[in-house]
C-alpha cells in the first residue's frame, strides 16, 4: 500500500477530490430518501443537498429529483474545491511540524500506532514531521480505503466533475484552507483523544460497523440515525465535544453567511454540504433559518 495523498486525506476530512467518476445517468435510484432541500428566502430559491464525501457504486444512478434540480442550476456551490493547488499547499504547510509522536502520545497509544502503521503496510514516514490532526486522517483515510470505501463517488466530488463538464458557474462555500484551518485548530490534546479513539475503534473492529451504519442511513434518508454515527464518533469526552464542535457548530454561521449571499447572485445554485452538518444541536440549516433563510425537505 502506498502512502494516502494529501488530496484524498483531506477527502476523508470532508473535502473531496478523486479522478475516476461515476456517471450522473438515470435508471433506478438506490437512495430511497435523498438529503434534498429547497433554501427560500424572499421571491429566490435556492436548492440544497446533503452529501456523503465517500460514496458506494449502488448510490448511482442518483434519483430524478437531484438530478432535474442539479441540473436547471446554472451554479454548483461545494464546501472546498481541493483539487486547487493553492489548497493542497496551505493544507501541508499547516501539517508540517518538528514534534514528534513519542512525545506527543501515551506510551501504550504509540506503541499501539506502531503496530498499526506495520499492519497496513505504512512506513514511518507517514506520519512523522505531520501534526497529530492529520496523522489521525491518515490512518483514517488507509482504514476506510482497505474497508473498500470508493472515494470517487463522493457526492460533491460527482457533481465537482459534472458541473466542470457543463461549465456551470463554480463557488466555495469555505474552500480547502479554510477547511484545513479548521482542523489544524485543534489542541494537541484534542487530535491525542481522537488517534486513542481511532486506535481503539480498529482494536475493538468497530469501524466496519460504523462505517455501514452511516452508508445504511445515508442510502435510507435517515438523519436521526447519520447524527447517531457523528456524536458516536466523537464520543462524549470533553476532548471529543470540543472537537465536534470546531468541525461542524462553529463552522455554520461563515457557511450560512456565503449561502445566503447565493441569493443576490442573479445564477440559479445548486449546492452540495457534507449531511453531518444538517443535523444535531446548532446545525447548519438552524444558522440558514436564523438569516431569514427557510429550508423545506423535499421528499
Amino acid at each position: 500500500m502506498t502512502l494516502p495523498s494529501l488530496s484524498r486525506i483531506v477527502t476523508t476530512a470532508g473535502l473531496a477530490l478523486a479522478t475516476v467518476l461515476a456517471p450522473l445517468a438515470v435508471t433506478h435510484a438506490q437512495l430511497t430518501k435523498p438529503f434534498l432541500w429547497e433554501l427560500t428566502k424572499g421571491d429566490r430559491k435556492i436548492t440544497l443537498l446533503g452529501s456523503l464525501h465517500v460514496g458506494k457504486a449502488d448510490f448511482f444512478p442518483l434519483p430524478e429529483a437531484v438530478l432535474s434540480r442539479f441540473d436547471a442550476a446554472k451554479a454548483l456551490a461545494v464546501e472546498a474545491d481541493v483539487t486547487l493547488p493553492e489548497t493542497q499547499a496551505a493544507c501541508a504547510k499547516l501539517a508540517a511540524t518538528d514534534d514528534k509522536l513519542v512525545d506527543l502520545l501515551p506510551a501504550d497509544d504509540f506503541a499501539t500506532l506502531q503496530n498499526y502503521l506495520r499492519a497496513a503496510n505504512l512506513p514511518a514516514s507517514a506520519v512523522e514531521g505531520r501534526k497529530l490532526w492529520l496523522v489521525n486522517l491518515v490512518l483514517v483515510s488507509t482504514e476506510l480505503a482497505q474497508l473498500g470505501v470508493d472515494f470517487s463517488r463522493g457526492l460533491d466530488v460527482v457533481f465537482l466533475r459534472e458541473a466542470k463538464q457543463a461549465k456551470k458557474r463554480i463557488s466555495e462555500v469555505e474552500g480547502g484552507a479554510r477547511q484545513c484551518a479548521a482542523l489544524a485548530g485543534a489542541s494537541k490534546a484534542e487530535s491525542a483523544a481522537a488517534l486513542s479513539r481511532f486506535l481503539a475503534t480498529v482494536r475493538e473492529n468497530k469501524m466496519e460497523k460504523r462505517l455501514d451504519e452511516l452508508v445504511d442511513a445515508y442510502r435510507a434518508g435517515d438523519g436521526r440515525k447519520i447524527n447517531d454515527v457523528v456524536q458516536e464518533e466523537f464520543g462524549t469526552t470533553a476532548e471529543g465535544i470540543a472537537s465536534r464542535k470546531r468541525v461542524f457548530d462553529d463552522r455554520h454561521p461563515a457557511m450560512a453567511e456565503a449561502i445566503d449571499g447565493y441569493f443576490k447572485q442573479p445564477e440559479s445554485y445548486f449546492v452540495v454540504i457534507g449531511v453531518g452538518h444538517m443535523f444535531g444541536d446548532n446545525n447548519l440549516l438552524d444558522a440558514l433559518a436564523k438569516r431569514g433563510i427557510r429550508a423545506r425537505r423535499i421528499d
